[in-house]
């Protein structure tokens, strides 16, 4: 996690800049938040395989690819995921999805894009910059509103690009932002079990898919 640094004058007291730091966050979660998508993966017998997030984008619904034919923590223990509803978290409204661009081979990029009636305005991205704060967003559970984890921006290597924040699982899919609200990226997975460091597909690999795909890329 980074330490927030603030230049101050001797006389700003540390309650304001708490307060300040608060509003902040909250201001990136109002943005953001009514965005975010709960996703349920069902195998071909109906069965609920697992629960992933995703976050419109345009006409759009932007996920990680690994959820299409996930089979569960272990792997193999359960028929694999190959329908998919959506549960918006404004109104709670569910209902089932069109896979309209599969994830690729051997899931790289680790993307999927489903289609259901809902759409947004797109979220503008921005460049990555090491130790940047960042906020992950995704569903947790149970929950049917979308939690959020402050961190860092630790990795920009291409191919390894992460952040080190807390991600439960059900994070896979969920937007990665700058404390702007622009999109840095997609939550993959936790690398490694001993430190809170999130894979995430960066945001210039999501443009290019999108563009592949037949629709819009990135602002």
């Amino acid at each position: 996690m980074t330490r927030l640094r603030i230049n101050l004058d001797d006389g700003v007291d540390p309650v304001d800049v708490g307060a300040a730091v608060e509003m902040l966050d909250q201001a990136v979660y109002a943005k953001v938040s009514p965005l975010v998508v709960k996703l349920l993966g069902f195998s071909q017998d109906g069965s609920l395989v697992g629960q992933f997030s995703g976050f419109m984008h345009g006409e759009v619904i932007v996920a990680a690819g690994h959820m299409q034919g996930f089979c569960g923590k272990t792997l193999g223990s359960t028929s694999p995921a190959v329908a998919f509803k959506a549960r918006y978290p404004t109104d709670g409204f569910e209902e089932d999805l069109e896979v309209v661009a599969p994830s690729p081979p051997g899931n790289v990029p680790d993307l999927i894009l489903l289609k259901g009636s809902h759409s947004a305005t797109s979220l503008w991205s921005t460049d990555l910059e090491i130790m940047a704060s960042v906020y992950a967003l995704g569903y947790t559970g149970t929950e049917n509103k979308p939690s959020c984890s402050k961190g860092s921006l630790s990795s920009t290597m291409p191919g390894s690009v992460a952040i080190t924040a807390h991600a439960d699982d059900g994070f896979s899919g969920g937007p990665v932002v700058d404390k702007h609200g622009r999109l840095l990226g997609v939550v993959k997975g936790a690398l490694g079990t001993t430190i809170m460091r999130i894979g995430i597909t960066p945001n210039y690999d999501l443009h290019t898919y999108l563009l592949q795909s037949g629709y819009p890329g990135l602002i």
